[in-house]
């Protein structure tokens, strides 16, 4: 009998623990998103983004707290943890709000929005975002990172004004919806010659903001900005400014050198928090990395420095040991923060204590001390050092009297040991989301890497995550998932569908397989059918808006990724030239037509319009080559730096637009053609790199 009593107290503890648990966990628990997850414990009552949120909202007349955020971000799992966690928080947004909470890397439209609300609201934004709302979604009050009793004070003070100045509080959302419409554009009629010269003043413009000192923008924290790094090796080019050039060796050799580049591992992190690339916020996010890996690639193609190749193989060897999963998709983030026991500790994984740093390497201590800045210079906090270099390898050798595959075979045995050591190390949290936009920017950087270095390692990867794309995320309907954890399936994004043609397209202009130029086409008639806008030339950001408080949303400006928009215009260019469809191109100029006098007078915020808009305004040659020895040839040229070309290459006769009737058996011949309007063949590299360089008179 004691035993049978026994039991059941036992099962009605654990029914009621197990009970008391369930009820601990809100509606985030069946999502798929890591950053959903991490909420979904919090007493809050957490819902996704739905229907039923808003139907709750307007059933109750309560307002709405959009919070928004990503899982590898700091400071979101610092109020998750300081702020959400805690009951008395919990308690006043779960009385009078109805909370939902968004992943920004799955619905960037969401994030988009919300984002231009809140540096309206306050002038500047930042994650995590915090939003206010009306019960249909219009916000009316927004911010980011709050401590729990700030956060408790903000909502008792707006649910008063909500219950006791309704009038007032309808009135300020209104206001700021009529700032978010979007500007009249003034339409640039412009020729394009004059067009040209304006982008030419506006780049000597932007220059005057670039930190000449330590490369990047001149500000306090340094972010990659591979678009305008990118504007500034192309421009270079265009405009025969060394100074350009001189701007992105410094930049790209300050980021190599720099604490913001694990030297362990290899990868980059997200920014630094000082303004000489040191020491890092430590989150590592694959869209950095796949567009730094571009932007390496052809600056090695413009140089031939080792250390931009060097960064290559880096990024390469970070992505493929740390990111890529089985299916051969690439995981989308590391978390700056590592979870020991109930600690969680900013950057704890990638920082090194000296005494530990002498231990492990002995008798090569000073060389690797001298090399890395183990010393003030390097100097983080509470003992603890990031990894920079600051000279190149030629002092080195010299003060130590080493050769230099001496030098490298040191270093790399140290970097190793220091390697094995910290996989002993916890280890932050990867987000294993898979996002197929930030998956096409890893292609074309492995293109462009393939490209400017010959190595297939790379291109066979590229290969594999687009085959990884077309079998999960790709239907035949040409309908495009955003990730394989997305909860709403029924809405696509832009982003997704122009940075896939344009990774189709680089994976052409690698190859010369012609399947990738048919499927980039294909998916451009989709794109241009799915996200098509009546009162503009600008696709719509995504493809189903009726949740959002605004069904009006373009993005046109240029952040740390392209807009979407611009790299649609490239790709219509592109294909425009590849397949003699010039409706491509009209299409794309309408655009050029209607950003360019943002794009003059902003111009940083507009780089890579900039940069497609000298595809559009300036010498562009269209390169065939035929003839057995044509891929060959066609490499020799790919490896070396010509923004201003698009080559089409095959070993056999072809009746593909540029490729038609310029195969004669037995000769390999290579056009130079402006416009589809050729010089005379020539069958030596050389003769055509005479051609692509010499303009006419």
């Amino acid at each position: 009998m004691f035993i049978k009593k026994l039991f059941s107290v036992l099962f009605l503890v654990l029914f009621i623990s197990v009970n008391f648990s369930q009820e601990r966990m809100n509606k985030l628990i069946n999502e798929k998103s890591l950053y959903l997850k991490q909420h979904s414990t919090n007493p809050v009552d957490w819902m996704p983004w739905n229907q039923s949120a808003f139907r709750l909202a307007s059933n109750q007349n309560k307002l709405l707290i959009i919070s928004i955020g990503y899982s590898s971000c700091h400071w979101c799992h610092v109020m998750e943890e300081e702020t959400f966690s805690n009951e008395n928080a919990a308690k006043i947004m779960n009385s009078n709000f109805i909370n939902i909470k968004v992943d920004r890397e799955e619905r960037p439209d969401i994030d988009e929005l919300y984002m231009k609300s809140l540096v309206l609201m306050t002038g500047s934004g930042g994650w995590p975002m915090n939003i206010i709302a009306l019960p249909d979604g219009s916000p009316i009050w927004g911010g980011t990172y709050l401590p729990k009793e700030n956060w408790i004070n903000v909502l008792t003070q707006i649910n008063e004004l909500f219950t006791n100045r309704y009038d007032d509080v309808l009135d300020y959302s209104r206001k700021l919806k009529e700032g978010l419409n979007p500007k009249t554009i003034i339409k640039n009629e412009l020729k394009e010659s004059e067009l040209l010269t304006q982008i030419k003043d506006a780049s000597k413009v932007a220059y005057e903001s670039l930190d000449k000192e330590n490369g990047g923008l001149r500000s306090s924290q340094k972010f990659h900005l591979p678009s305008m790094i990118d504007f500034f090796l192309k421009s270079s080019y265009h405009f025969k400014e060394k100074k350009y050039l001189d701007f992105v060796d410094l930049t790209l050799k300050n980021i190599a050198f720099g604490g913001i580049n694990d030297h362990i591992e290899g990868g980059l992190h997200r920014y630094t928090v000082d303004s000489i690339w040191h020491i890092p916020h430590f989150e590592k996010m694959l869209y950095d990395n796949a567009q730094m890996l571009s932007v390496f690639s052809k600056a090695y193609k413009r140089t031939n420095k080792k250390v931009f190749k060097d960064q290559i193989e880096n990024i390469f060897n970070f992505l493929e040991n740390n990111l890529t999963n089985q299916d051969g998709l690439i995981f989308s983030s590391i978390s700056a923060v590592t979870e020991i026991g109930s600690e969680k500790i900013e950057g704890d994984y990638y920082v090194w204590d000296k005494q530990k740093i002498r231990d492990l390497l002995s008798k090569d201590f000073d060389l690797f001390q001298d090399y890395f800045n183990i010393n003030e210079k390097g100097l983080w906090e509470k003992n603890k050092y990031v990894l920079k270099r600051e000279n190149d390898d030629e002092y080195f050798t010299e003060k130590f009297n080493i050769s230099q595959k001496k030098l490298e075979t040191k270093i790399s045995q140290s970097i190793n040991i220091l390697r094995t050591s910290r996989k002993n190390r916890e280890k932050p949290i990867t987000d294993k989301k898979i996002l197929t936009s930030w998956n096409a920017l890893t292609i074309i950087g492995l293109s462009n890497a393939y490209k400017s270095t010959g190595d297939k390692k790379y291109i066979e990867k590229a290969k594999n995550i687009i085959e990884a794309i077309e079998k999960s995320l790709l239907n035949d309907d040409l309908i495009l998932k955003r990730s394989l954890s997305i909860s709403n399936e029924d809405i696509s994004f832009l982003e997704d569908y122009s940075y896939l043609i344009s990774a189709y397209i680089n994976l052409y202009q690698s190859t010369f397989d012609y399947i990738y130029i048919d499927k980039a086409e294909d998916l451009t008639k989709k794109t241009l059918l799915l996200f098509k806008a009546d009162n503009s030339s600008f696709l719509k950001f995504s493809s189903d808006q009726s949740l959002l408080f605004s069904d009006n949303l373009f993005v046109n400006q240029d952040a740390v990724m392209p807009s979407a928009n611009s790299v649609m215009c490239k790709n219509l260019f592109l294909l425009s030239h590849y397949t003699g469809n010039r409706n491509l191109s009209e299409t794309g100029k309408s655009m050029l037509t209607e950003i360019s006098n943002e794009m003059i007078n902003n111009s940083l915020d507009y780089m890579n319009w900039m940069n497609v808009a000298l595809d559009y305004n300036d010498s562009f040659y269209e390169v065939v080559i035929s003839g057995k020895k044509s891929f060959e040839m066609a490499q020799k040229i790919t490896e070396m730096y010509f923004p201003n070309i698009l080559i089409a290459a095959s070993k056999t006769d072809s009746d593909k637009y540029l490729l038609k009737n310029r195969y004669i058996k037995g000769d390999n011949l290579i056009y130079v053609c402006v416009d589809n309007t050729c010089k005379f063949p020539v069958n030596d590299v050389k003769k055509a790199l005479e051609l692509i360089t010499t303009k006419d008179e």
